[in-house]
Order: structure tokens, then sequence, then C-alpha cells
């Protein structure tokens, strides 16, 4: 297979989230960065190349929380894409209540605690976290695809 072959596979990035869970609480993240500055969801970031994707998770959570995750379930997938845009967002979702060691901000934004209901309705929540919680908290596994239209509103396929 030739390296053109390719060309039009090479516009996909993978992003790794992870819903941290204690008692009937979840830990987000106020986003001091794009995308989604000022925005409130739950924490993640980008997959490296050769990490697996429990490995990039893991890495992110200990880089934006301070914990150490346990076990990760996969909790599913949201594909992303941006009328006008070339480059795809795949987002890995994965649950965890089995995390250790001491919270501990990093420069990617404001950590808190919510309770799961308050967390739908909090002051500048993400509208993705809004819509997957309820699935993923239910047990389900999501599988998405979110176009974003040029004036911005979502059409959920």
């Amino acid at each position: 297979m030739s390296a053109e072959s390719w060309d039009h596979c090479d516009y996909c990035v993978p992003i790794v989230f992870c819903f941290l869970i204690r008692d009937d609480r979840i830990l987000l993240i106020r986003r001091a960065n794009e995308p989604y500055r000022g925005e409130t969801t739950v924490p993640g970031g980008r997959k490296r190349r050769g990490e697996s994707l429990r490995a990039a998770c893991a890495r992110e959570m200990l880089e934006e929380t301070g914990y150490v995750v346990g076990n990760l379930d996969f909790a599913g997938i949201l594909h992303a894409f941006r009328d006008g845009e070339d480059r795809e967002y795949v987002s890995y979702y994965f649950v965890c209540r089995d995390f250790s060691g001491e919270l501990r901000e990093s420069d990617e934004g404001t950590l808190l605690w919510s309770g799961l209901d308050e967390s739908l309705t909090l002051s500048g929540i993400h509208p993705f976290y809004v819509k997957l919680l309820p699935a993923i908290r239910n047990g389900a596994v999501v599988d998405v695809t979110v176009r974003i239209r040029p004036d911005g509103g979502e059409d959920w396929i």
C-alpha cells in the first residue's frame, strides 16, 4: 500500500477523557486553555503516539489531577467534526472509581468536585458532558457522532 493511499486518513485526533467518580461526586475541570477555554468538563487530553488508550488516560489524569488511576472502565466513543475543518476528533471515554493520590491542579484548569446531578446544571458545563453523563452513569457504552455546524449548533448523528 503506497503512502498516498493513507493521505485521506490522516485527519483524526485521538483524545481520552475520564469520569473520576467517588461516592456520588465527580471531578471536573474548568478549562484554562483551548479548546473549550472557560468551559467545565471531565479531565482529559490527547493521546500520544505509541500510547495505549488506557495509558494515555492514566497519564492525563496524573498530569491534570494528581490522581493515579486504577481500573479504567471503557465508557464509549464520541466522534466530532466541525464543518469547514479538515481535522476530526475521536474521544474515548473511561470511568474510574479506583484512584489514589492527592488532588493537584495543573495549568490545564481549575479542578472542582460536584455532585453528579448538580454537575449537569453548572454554569459553563460543556454540552457534550450534559449529553453523555446520563448514559455513562447508567452503565451504557456510548457511541455517537456529532457534527458541529458553522453557527456553533450541533447535529447528533
